[in-house]
Formats: C-alpha cells, sequence, structure tokens
C-alpha cells in the first residue's frame, strides 16, 4: 500500500467492521490528501460530529494536548448538542506523511448547560462511536500553526557559513561539472591505468590516455576536451572502444545503454569547477513576474529561486536556505540573508513564490520550518534481532583528535567512527553502535558518552551529534534524531539552512591524505541548489540533471577499502554488499524527491511504521478510479478507516460550518459570516460583544514579528534541543486533563479563539500548498527536478 497522499488527513478513526459511515465537510471531495473538516459519523442513529482540533501544547513532541468542539445528536428526535472533548495522548510523527499519531488517550467530555442526566447521555452516545481507545491522525500542517518556537524543544541554532558559493550564469543551455578538488582519476578495470574514470564529480567524465582526451556524458549525448578543467567541451565524434568494454554491473549501466549515445550539432555551455558552485540559467534574457503588495519582480524563465527588487535594482538568488545579491547576474554575489528587504517578508500567502518565506528570518514560515526539523524521528531495534555492522579501513585504522574534546574520529574509513577514552562509537543509519576495537565486533549502543555530542560544527561528523539514545531496555534501543542529521541546520538567524555552507565544503575538496575518495558524511550546501519548500518538508535536489546524473555533489563515488575498488552514483560499499541510493541528495534521504529527512534500514518512522515502548503504528493508502481510501492500524489492534468515493457510499448529505470551537473556557464558540462570534448557549448561539485588538497578540497567519524576538540566543555546545520556559500565559491556558479549569474573563476567551481561528486558517492554507505542490509534481517551474532547459 502506498501512503504518500494521506499526509496531511486529519482522521477521525473509528473502529474497523463497526458498520460506522464517515463523511468529511471538504471543499474538495475528490482530494485523496485532506478529507477536510469537520468529521461526522453516524450509527444506529446517533450522530457524531468532531470539529478541527485546536492544539494548546505538545510537550517535547511526544504528549500532546488538544481541545475540539464536538456535537451529537443521541438519537432519532432527540436535539443536536454541542460540547467540548478534551484529549491528552501519547503521539507517534510520520515525518515523510506529515502526519501525528495520538493513542493511550485521557479525554474529558463536557457538554455545558445541559443536566447531568442529558451529558450522561450524550457522553455514552459519543463513546458508542469513538470510544476512548481509538486512535486519532493529525495533519503536522494543521497541528504547526499552532505551536510557538518559545514554547517548544527546537535544534539549537549554529553558526552556518554564509558566504556565498561561486555561482555561474548563463542565457543558454549549461550544465555544472563539479569536482570536488582536483579531479582524482581512477581505472576503470582495477589496475589496468589506460582508460580512467573521474571518482570525484557528479558526472561521468573519462580519460583516454591513447589520444589525451576526456569524454563526458551528457544526457544522452557524449562531449569531448582535452583539459577537464580549462578546456572547451565539444561534440564527440568516435568514442574510446573502452566505453565498450565497460564493466558489465550496476555501476556502469546509465553509461553502457548510452554508447554510442545521440549526436548532438549543438553543445551546451558547460562550467566546470573545483569547488562547491551554484548556477543559473535563463531562456535568454531575464523575465519577469511582478509579486503583488512588494517591489520585487520574480524572473519567471528560469528555475532558480531568483528575484529582482525594483527598489534597490538588485537580484536576490535563494539556495540552501541563504540569500545572495548581486547587481548583474554575472556578479560579484554578496552575502544577503542578515538585512533582506522587508519585501520578502510581505509576499502573498497565495503567490507561487510564498514558499520562500520558509528562509526569511522572522516570518511564521521560518518559524514553522524550524518546528518541523526540530521534531524527532525515531528509530526502534529489537536486540533479538541486530543489525549487522562492519567498518572497514584503508589500511590501519587512523584516528586524529578533535581540536577542543576528548573525542577523536576515524579519518581513514567511510564510517563515521569515534573513539572515547580507548572505546568505539560509530553512528550508521540513524543508530549507535560500539565496540571495544575499531574494527569491531560491533554491537548496538545503550548509550553515547557526552564527549561525542561536544564535537563541533567545522567537524565533517558533526551531523552524528543528531542521533540520540532515546530509550533503552532489555529487549529495544530506540534512536532518535532530528534533521540535523540530515544536514538540515537552524541558523542563528533562526532560519532552517542545508550544510554548513563554503567553509566545510572546501575542507573535504581538499582532504586528500589519503588515496581514496569517500562519500563524506557531512553535508555540500551546494551543488545540486538545495530546495527547501513546505511541500516537502525538508530540502530536496532542485537541479539534478543541470548539476550531474547522480545528484549530490561529493556523493557521487565511494571507495570500498575492503576490496579496493571504487563505486559510483553514490553507491556506499561495505564488505557484506552495497546500498544504492542513486536519486539522493545524501545517503539518508532515500530519494530526491522526499527531502532532507532520514530514512533508516530498521523501522524508521518516514516508512510509515513507528515504534516506541513496545507500541506501534502502519498505515497505508489506496486510490484509483472509483476514488480513494486510507487506513491505519496500532499495535494495539485499534484502527480505523475512511472513505471518499465519487459514487458518495458512505457520505451523508448535510453541510456545516466548520467554524466552530473549544473555548478554552469550556464553552463552545463559532464565526459567522462575518467574522463575529456566538456562545453556545442553552441550545442556542447568541452574539458577543467584540473585545479590543491586543497589541501584544500573537498572529499565525502573518508574520509581524520582530527581529529582536526571533534573534534570542540559543547556541548550546551540543546538538541537543532546548526546551524553552512557558509564558505564565501558556500556563494558564494549557491544564492538563481533569483538573480545575482557569478562570478566564471575556478579553482572554476571545483572543485565544481569535488565535485559534488564525492557526486554523494557517493550517488550511498549509494543507493547500501541499496538496497543490503534489499534484504539480512537486517542483517549482521546473522539469525533471529542475530540468536543463533547451
Amino acid at each position: 500500500m502506498h501512503f504518500r497522499h494521506v499526509c496531511t488527513l486529519f482522521l477521525l478513526l473509528v473502529g474497523l467492521g463497526m458498520g460506522i459511515t464517515v463523511r468529511a465537510e471538504s471543499s474538495d471531495p475528490e482530494s485523496p490528501a485532506d478529507l477536510g473538516w469537520p468529521r461526522s459519523a453516524e450509527r444506529d442513529d446517533i450522530q457524531v460530529t468532531v470539529y478541527q482540533p485546536q492544539v494548546d501544547s505538545w510537550d517535547e513532541y511526544k504528549v500532546i494536548h488538544f481541545r475540539s468542539a464536538i456535537s451529537v445528536t443521541p438519537g432519532p428526535g432527540k436535539e443536536e448538542r454541542f460540547g467540548v472533548a478534551e484529549f491528552t495522548a501519547d503521539t507517534e510523527v510520520d515525518h515523510d506523511n506529515r502526519t501525528v499519531v495520538t493513542n493511550n488517550h485521557q479525554r474529558e467530555i463536557r457538554f455545558p448547560n445541559v443536566s447531568e442526566k442529558e451529558e450522561a447521555e450524550l457522553r455514552n452516545a459519543f463513546d458508542q462511536i469513538l470510544p476512548p481507545r481509538e486512535s486519532i491522525t493529525v495533519s503536522l500542517d494543521r497541528v504547526l500553526p499552532y505551536l510557538d518556537e518559545d514554547n517548544q524543544s527546537i535544534q539549537p541554532a549554529v553558526d552556518v557559513n554564509l558566504e556565498p558559493p561561486k555561482i555561474f550564469y548563463s542565457k543558454q543551455p549549461a550544465i555544472l561539472v563539479m569536482f570536488m578538488g582536483t579531479p582524482q582519476l581512477k581505472p576503470v578495470n582495477g589496475s589496468d591505468p589506460s582508460f580512467l574514470f573521474a571518482a570525484n564529480t557528479n558526472w561521468d567524465v573519462f580519460f583516454d590516455t591513447a589520444n589525451s582526451r576526456y569524454y563526458l556524458l551528457d544526457e544522452e549525448s557524449w562531449l569531448t576536451s582535452d583539459d577537464p578543467i580549462k578546456g572547451s567541451w565539444t561534440p564527440a565524434g568516435e568514442l574510446p572502444p573502452q566505453l565498450l568494454q565497460l564493466p558489465d554491473d550496476e555501476n556502469w549501466a546509465d553509461v553502457r545503454k548510452n554508447i554510442p549515445g545521440k549526436p548532438v550539432e549543438q553543445a551546451p555551455v558547460v562550467f566546470v569547477t573545483t569547488e562547491p558552485s551554484e548556477m543559473i540559467i535563463t531562456e535568454g534574457e531575464p523575465a519577469f513576474l511582478p509579486i503583488k503588495d512588494t517591489k520585487l519582480l520574480q524572473v519567471s524563465n528560469t528555475d532558480a529561486t531568483l528575484f529582482l527588487h525594483s527598489g534597490d535594482g538588485q537580484f536576490y538568488y535563494l539556495v540552501a536556505g541563504r540569500w545572495f545579491r548581486t547587481k548583474t547576474l554575472d556578479g560579484p554575489w554578496s552575502e544577503a540573508s542578515n538585512d533582506l528587504p522587508d519585501d520578502f517578508r510581505n509576499i502573498p500567502d497565495d503567490s507561487p513564490a510564498a514558499f520562500v518565506k520558509a528562509a526569511v528570518p522572522g516570518t511564521r514560515d521560518a518559524e514553522d520550518a524550524v518546528l518541523l526539523a526540530s521534531i524527532p524521528q525515531t528509530t526502534s531495534v529489537d536486540l533479538s534481532n541486530p543489525p549487522k555492522m562492519d567498518v572497514v579501513y584503508q589500511g590501519e585504522p587512523q584516528f586524529t583528535a578533535i581540536p577542543g574534546t576528548t573525542v577523536k574520529y576515524g579519518v581513514n574509513t567511510p564510517n563515521q567512527v569515534f573513539m572515547v577514552n580507548g572505546q568505539y562509537y560509530c553512528c550508521s543509519e540513524g543508530m549507535w553502535f560500539t565496540s571495544d576495537l575499531p574494527t569491531g565486533p560491533w554491537q548496538l549502543a545503550a548509550s553515547v558518552p557526552d564527549a561525542i555530542y561536544s564535537v563541533p560544527p567545522t567537524n565533517p561528523n558533526y551531523n552524528a551529534t543528531y542521533v540520540r539514545v532515546q530509550e533503552a531496555t532489555p529487549t529495544t534501543v530506540v534512536y532518535s534524531q532530528t534533521s540535523g542529521y540530515s544536514g538540515e541546520y537552524v541558523a542563528a538567524k533562526g532560519v532552517l539552512m542545508f550544510g554548513m555552507g563554503m567553509l566545510l565544503g572546501a575542507a573535504i575538496a581538499d582532504n586528500h591524505h589519503h588515496d581514496y575518495w569517500y562519500p563524506y558524511p557531512s553535508h555540500y550546501s551546494y551543488g545540486v541548489r538545495a530546495t527547501y519548500h513546505p511541500g516537502y518538508g525538508g530540502y530536496y535536489s532542485g537541479a539534478r540533471s543541470v548539476y550531474g546524473p547522480y545528484g549530490g555533489a561529493g556523493r557521487v563515488a565511494a571507495y570500498n577499502p575492503s576490496t579496493g575498488t571504487y563505486s559510483r552514483g553514490a553507491y556506499r560499499y561495505g564488505p557484506a554488499g552495497s546500498a544504492g541510493v542513486r536519486q539522493a541528495y545524501n545517503p539518508y534521504t532515500g530519494g530526491y524527491a522526499q527531502g532532507g529527512r532520514v530514512n533508516t534500514a530498521y523501522g524508521s518512522a518516514g516508512r510509515f511504521y513507528a515504534e516506541r515502548g513496545g507500541k506501534s503504528v502502519s498505515g497505508g493508502y489506496r486510490s484509483g478510479s472509483l476514488g480513494s481510501a486510507g487506513g491505519i492500524r496500532t499495535g494495539q489492534n485499534t484502527g480505523a478507516a475512511a472513505w471518499n468515493t465519487r459514487s458518495g457510499q458512505g457520505a451523508v448529505a448535510k453541510t456545516r460550518s466548520g467554524d466552530v470551537y473549544a473555548g478554552r473556557d469550556g464553552n463552545v464558540y463559532k464565526k459567522d459570516s462575518s467574522g463575529s462570534w456566538q456562545k453556545y448557549e442553552n441550545g442556542n448561539w447568541n452574539s458577543l460583544k467584540p473585545q479590543p485588538k491586543s497589541g501584544t497578540q500573537r498572529t499565525a497567519t502573518t508574520n509581524q514579528v520582530t527581529s529582536a524576538q526571533r534573534d534570542v540566543a540559543r547556541k548550546p555546545a551540543s546538538s541537543q534541543t532546548v526546551k524553552r520556559p512557558a509564558t505564565s500565559q501558556a500556563k494558564a491556558a494549557r491544564p492538563a486533563t481533569g483538573q480545575q479549569r482557569p478562570k478566564l474573563n471575556a478579553k482572554n476567551v476571545q483572543q485565544g479563539l481569535q488565535r485559534d481561528a488564525q492557526a486554523r486558517s494557517a493550517g488550511e492554507r498549509r494543507s493547500s500548498q501541499r496538496q497543490n505542490f503534489q499534484r504539480s509534481g512537486g517542483h517549482q517551474r521546473s522539469r525533471d527536478g529542475g530540468g536543463r532547459r533547451r
């Protein structure tokens, strides 16, 4: 089953096979991704409606507290009554599908202004339709707007480098050939030095010693040059005969199928560099699309994220979460993230360019990106069937001290190996292993020394500090990772950026102490136009075909020290075999289009199997010409299904307004068409007097937050998430289920309702954006992930 499109679904889960009819009040009944709110179910003449939940808190992303307005019609001839259901529950997160599964509910159900007898009848009816044991699936897109950075655990900010890379510009079709330092040429067939390939580039580049020429495969055609760096590349004629003798294995399959290749009359412009770089291509002279209510003009004939600001006359280019500016596209470029024009904040939410606000300091979009990156993903490993771990070295193991720490790290191995006080630790696939010897045998680590988390961001293995032991029992070890493991770091400006920038990239490119080339565990910021989009919830490769067929810069070749052979295309070799991630930006993504998320081989939540403390949840989704269906089942044998068919089976033809809310005071409110609030009292809706707006009210759908508020220093030494103290107002608004509710005046209640309404609106917008992004194929004006323009 494929569960991709159920990602934004907040599903009222009811028991399978219980004869319950479920319906969703949705503005898009054909949409398989989000069936909308409210959700209703009925059985035996009992009808229950649950309105979109309002999240009060999500403690350490493990325990969530939320409220929902509900309505119950307990039987034929009975009146519909409105009430409030308040939940506290454990959560499991599915990052790829952007959902939160809640279970182990504690809940309190209240119906204001009814007799004890009637309230008991209403509660009983609600329990019949939605038993307390049932799980609920919550869309992250609808949850995030309720959260506040100041009250959540977030990844710590680190100092990432903002220096611009070399940025090439062309008005013609072009490709970027990027070598990681000086070209490293290795024999194709073992020890035969007559025909070589470049091991440290993102392209298929060969060198024929017989005629001293280089050959480059550009999609289906071949180019040639006498110098890989300074020479001009022209269409190749006859190819070297050695290309016909390439090994018949997966490493060379893409090359073999393009021999002799298709003739090309006009070669593209070929830019060659030995350092991390980016490229902008426009179809002729730049064309512009004005952005409403701003001085921004988006360059519309490019796949790059590029703007012209008519106020200062400068171009602004976004890549890897960083902004750069220039007067002319030929450069020079300078850093712009620290002082972007305010117009970028003011891009309308419904603009196709709105996704860039995730990289604009001080916006709600940027805060959401940080929150999403800070939600841990877990890997639960059964100790009765542990994964096998092998670490190999070129020659004898060599370790180098990390300045400022008591930690050493392995320098002649493709693995992330650390030595602390004579003990060895290896981070692999989101798990930690330990051994008494550098070569093993290795076993799962139930704990990791604190010293490892002092490894600084300047070390290529820094991303391993985002993997922690969450829980260890005699039978299971649970590891958690936040997105720093896959190279997504929170910068000091409060923006999620990819990689550490130019300094670390240059250091890696120059690191040729040994005669090998490894796929370094750190993440290049530049080389594939790393792009963040809320639709993916992470970074993805934005321009694969113009940056090389193997996508990830620095992930193009791997050396297997145990066999002395090289592999290509982001393969990773060990003594037991190999694993390929040919379309990945880095080895942890599992596919370039899935964003920067960790997918592990053993029960990752990214594959929608989540497990913690013996509890698990899995799910699936199917869609066909007759409609769509989604389902979920937990390890406690609870679950539910929801459906949406074109024939209307299971649907109840009744329209309801979704603007019904559970107030923090325990009463039910709704917003009428004019935006005014009404309170449910004794079976009637009574208008409320409008309250004056607070000047400090936090708005979920606007970005009116000062830079000073966003720039609160948060730079702890380790990568462990930071829990901010809750404000007294927030604490008062979030009572534990079953406790006495705080006294709130009318002004507090209306301000809370207004915040909830804004958060609900923002969640609906984000959910719609994600669906539209998926329907468009997940790309912005790009072909094949940012394909070459011919």
